[in-house]
């Protein structure tokens, strides 16, 4: 090992410990799982609230504000907690073992599925506390009605903690909880409920959670998007079903810093979270899938489980607006399962083990799949990264060659820390870990071995330099100080040199070690060989036997087949013969019905036949009365003339005038009554003649035949009445003669 790549390991040693948080993070995290309409969310206490994407990270102090017309579902693990239009939710804490939020005003759904959920959950509220206390789905609206909090209760039972009581709430009830009472109804579903329960009706026709555990965040989505196999040297594979043929892990998406883990990877499918935080992706068949390792219970979350190359030591060529020029670049590839992650925070040892679980201490890649590299100054500033629209170089085989290994700068500036809440740029006395400030002892850290321990990071002490306000000093005590400060000088660099030997002897020990373990594993794998080889052959010989009993299944599946296919046909010949029966009933039915009405037709144009002799009898009554009234006046008029035959001939001519007169009236009051009967009678025959038409040939004889004799009753009635009226005139005729002969 030489000089430089000794001082290299140290370099990245102590720039390790010195990056770890002074506190350990917790390996639970949400995510926005749905977002439906404008939904915010603020990633610390102060910040500007910012868009909620789909598969955003949610943990400790986020606060979730939906709009009137918003939507949002928020899963952490197999846990469900949705949001409706003008809602807003603190989450107060989120780690390994505890959920607790506070709804401030709003409607929230909540979903638990798994037991082990339920000890560190509670919802809080302006006017109380709840707790599930068995899994199941319910329901609170708090600030709907000013000063009250209404909780109700689907499925399981909640303890309701409020109003100067303690409620235990069974399904299907409702409790109203105000400042000083609390009241009891039942509890009533509505659309935002339905919309629930249409979200958690995925979750039930899940296959996923037979290769992980349901409370990987994430997991919901990989049915819908992907198909599920096993592999002999991987386990479970998951593959993605839509990609592009050059599609590749982490390139679309976006780098979020988010504290304490910083960089954070935020993908764009909908079903990238889960293979973004959890597991490796490897390349089998020239194409890119996903192991997420064996479901051994509750998973650890990372931020992107990827090797992070490159820095300000590693060029590169960008082409930018037509114009090239080198920058320094930064690179990230998806680590395989043989691969080591090394975190830039503090995680507990059990933790990085789960995420180290199948890494081999002697995997050395010879390239790097996947590598996707932007320009360093994309990692400068606060800002998200969105990667599809960052500049990338065109790599060469020599430009990928000897890349050096280097994360991400930290964004500058005093960048919002968890754990460090007064903002003095210190961590809180309650956080886990210790800052140790090396002394010139040879001593600096709590182990007897001299190295640091696992929650302390090294931090050189700069050397000590007058101010020029100090007073002046002889020389012999300025050389002194400097002869004193060379030995401490000296000493760190003794006691460091001493370290790194001990470091590079713990190393060979270590190294020697994982051999010996190596030629132990392939000597155990040459066993497992010559064993599977056998097992192999008698697989064959029982394969053999198998397969010969599956053909003898399979022709009698596929005989039970044609018979079932026998069966059908006769059923379904069965079912077409019942059709064309119904159909030739319901065809009778409705020639049966047509006749019915046709009969009513003609009964109702009888009756109007009917209404028109009734009129026609009503006309010549009246036309009786008027006629005997006027020959009741022509005889009181003949009367007066008697009596008057000594007035003068002026008079009699007058009066006669008059009655020629009178007489013309009348006859154009007949001939008007006769036009009128006439076109009553034209109308009836029209109106008989079109609906005689659309009864059956038979119908039509009959109603003609009808109709004659109607027509032929008409015109008698019309003679009859001519008669009467020729009668009438020469009546009037022979009354005027023997007036004039009188």
């Amino acid at each position: 090992m030489t000089i430089p790549f000794r001082k290299t390991v140290m370099v990245l040693a102590f720039s390790a410990l010195s990056t770890l948080a002074l506190a350990e993070t917790p390996a639970r995290v949400g995510r926005i799982a749905h977002s439906q309409g404008p939904v915010n969310i603020s990633t610390e206490v102060g910040e500007e609230a910012t868009a909620a994407l789909v598969n955003w990270p949610v943990t400790t102090s986020n606060q979730i504000v939906t709009q009137r017309n918003g939507r949002t579902e928020i899963r952490i693990g197999s846990t469900s907690v949705r949001l409706d239009g003008d809602s807003s939710l603190d989450v107060i804490e989120l780690d390994d073992d505890k959920l607790r939020l506070h709804l401030h005003y709003g409607s929230l759904s909540l979903r638990v599925r798994n037991a082990d959920m339920l000890r560190g959950l509670d919802i809080s509220t302006p006017q109380g506390m709840v707790r599930m206390k068995e899994v199941g789905r319910l329901r609170i609206d708090a600030e709907r009605v000013r000063d009250t909090t209404n909780v109700s209760v689907f499925e399981g039972t909640a303890q309701v903690d409020g109003g100067g009581s303690s409620l235990s709430v069974r399904a299907g009830k409702r409790v109203d909880v105000h400042n000083d009472d609390v009241r009891t109804a039942l509890a009533v579903r509505d659309s935002f409920d339905d919309w629930s329960l249409q979200r958690d009706a995925r979750d039930e026709r899940t296959t996923s959670d037979r290769y992980v555990t349901t409370e990987m965040t994430g997991y919901e989505e990989l049915d819908q998007h992907g198909v599920w196999r096993e592999d002999s040297d991987y386990g479970p594979l998951w593959t993605p079903r839509a990609v592009a043929a050059d599609w590749v892990p982490y390139r679309d998406g976006r780098w979020t810093y988010l504290a304490p883990w910083g960089w954070t990877w935020v993908d764009n499918a909908p079903w990238g979270y889960a293979p973004s935080h959890y597991g490796r992706w490897v390349m089998v068949r020239q194409r890119w899938s996903w192991a997420p390792g064996r479901n051994i219970g509750r998973p650890v979350w990372a931020p992107a489980l990827v090797g992070w190359v490159g820095g300000s030591n590693w060029n590169l060529a960008f082409t930018d607006n037509g114009a090239r020029r080198n920058a320094p670049a930064q690179g990230w590839y998806p680590l395989n399962p043989g691969e080591s992650y090394v975190p830039g925070y503090h995680l507990r040892p059990e933790h990085l083990r789960h995420h180290n679980r199948h890494a081999r201490p002697d995997y050395r890649p010879g390239r790097h799949d996947g590598l996707t590299v932007v320009g360093l100054n994309q990692f400068v500033g606060r800002n998200p990264i969105l990667v599809p629209r960052a500049p990338r170089p065109v790599l060469t085989p020599l430009a990928t060659q000897n890349i050096p290994f280097g994360a991400p700068p930290r964004p500058q500036g005093n960048w919002p820390n968890r754990f460090d809440r007064d903002g003095d740029g210190k961590p809180d006395r309650n956080a886990i870990g210790r800052v140790i400030t090396a002394p010139s002892d040879g001593q600096p850290f709590s182990r007897r071995d001299g190295r640091p321990g696992d929650n302390e990071r090294f931090v050189r002490t700069p050397p000590q330099v007058l101010s020029t306000n100090e007073p002046q000093r002889s020389l012999a005590e300025k050389d002194r100080r400097q002869r004193e400060a060379e030995i401490e000088r000296r000493e760190r660099d003794q006691a460091n040199e001493r370290r790194l030997r001990e470091l590079e002897a713990d190393n060979r020990r270590t190294a020697d070690g994982q051999q010996r373990l190596h030629e132990a594993e392939l000597a155990e794998r040459r066993r497992e060989l010559d064993a599977e080889r056998q097992r192999g052959a008698q697989a064959d010989r029982l394969s053999a036997i198998e397969n010969a009993r599956r053909q003898r299944e399979a022709e009698a599946q596929l005989q039970g087949q044609r018979d079932a296919i026998n069966r059908q046909q006769a059923e379904r010949q069965q079912r077409e013969s019942n059709n064309r029966q119904l159909a030739e009933r319901l065809q009778r039915d409705a020639d049966q019905d047509r006749l019915r009405q046709l009969e009513r037709q003609q009964q109702g144009d009888q009756e109007r036949l009917r209404q028109v002799e009734r009129q026609q009898q009503a006309e010549r009554q009246q036309r009786d009365t008027d006629n005997a009234r006027r020959q009741q006046a022509e005889r009181a008029q003949q009367d007066a003339e008697n009596a008057r035959r000594q007035q003068a001939e002026r008079q009699q001519a007058e009066r006669q005038q008059r009655d020629a007169q009178q007489r013309e009236a009348q006859q154009r009051e007949a001939q008007q009554r006769d036009a009128q009967r006439e076109a009553a009678q034209a109308q009836a025959r029209q109106a008989q003649q079109a609906q005689q038409a659309q009864a059956q040939q038979a119908q039509q004889a009959q109603a003609q035949q009808v109709q004659a004799q109607h027509q032929k009753q008409a015109e008698e009635a019309d003679k009859r009445e001519r008669a009467r009226e020729q009668r009438e005139q020469r009546q009037d005729r022979r009354e005027n003669v023997q007036q004039q002969i009188r």
